[in-house]
């Protein structure tokens, strides 16, 4: 079998065979149609990736991927954005209003017009009791005095 046909797993064993030096390098390299050079350097690469897989790591799941994270800090952005466009438009609504104030005072219009308050609104406004007006009299200690005794002698 050539090596160009090999398996990984098939070229591993092959790096394995050189390895342990039992059939020689050169018989190797002409039973699998391989070159010294690409042996040697199919050894190096799993020299390579053996020391990676060994690499210490921490525990635990691996972070999100990059399109993971700029997904996500894009997601924020828009947030943000959003929020100050909220904001803007609450600033633009305040300076509509104020311009309309301004426009009418500039024509001479009052500002007492208050808007109408629907019925039901749940503020109650008081009756005046026509029955029985009270007196223009101050409060105080004259008025009491006057309706419990008469004045003069008594």
């Amino acid at each position: 079998m050539k090596w160009k046909e090999l398996s990984g797993q098939e070229r591993y064993q092959v790096v394995q065979m050189a390895r342990e030096g039992k059939v020689p390098i050169k018989e190797i390299c002409r039973s699998f149609g391989v070159s010294r050079q690409t042996l040697k350097t199919a050894m190096d690469k799993a020299d390579q990736a053996a020391m990676e897989a060994l690499i210490p790591k921490s525990p635990g799941r691996k972070g999100k991927s990059k399109a993971q994270a700029e997904a996500k800090a894009i997601k924020q952005e828009k947030d943000s954005l959003q929020k100050e466009l909220d904001l803007w438009k609450q600033k633009y609504e305040i300076a509509m209003t104020f311009l309309d104030i301004h426009k009418k005072l500039l024509n001479g219009q009052g500002l007492s017009e208050q808007p109408e308050v629907p019925k039901g609104s749940g503020k109650k406004k008081k009756r005046k009791n026509l029955r029985n007006p009270r007196s223009a009299e101050p409060a105080g200690a004259d008025r009491i005095g006057a309706k419990l005794a008469p004045k003069g002698d008594g």
